[in-house]
């Protein structure tokens, strides 16, 4: 008798995460807990998903924003000595 395998129209991923999803957790993880500034390890690892991705988008954004404005200030510097970033 053959046996039948059950597999869902949407692929065998359907209902299982990426291989990598443990790296990508703990690399958000990290980048919220060192440079967001009040967060801690405990209250990013048990903030719900959703908020989680809402406070690391902002970081990313206030990141970007710090740059272009080093990135200004290091063009209109005479000689071209730069600002140390963080």
């Amino acid at each position: 008798m053959r046996r039948r395998r059950w597999i869902s129209p949407l692929g065998l991923t359907f209902f299982t995460l990426p291989t990598n999803y443990s790296a990508i957790l703990h690399e958000e993880l990290w980048s919220m807990v060192q440079f967001g500034n009040g967060f801690t390890w405990r209250d990013v690892y048990t903030m719900p998903i959703h908020w989680r991705r809402f406070y690391l988008k902002k970081l990313v954004d206030l990141k970007k924003k710090e740059k272009e404005e080093m990135d200004k200030v290091n063009r209109k510097r005479p000689g071209g000595s730069k600002v140390k970033m963080r």
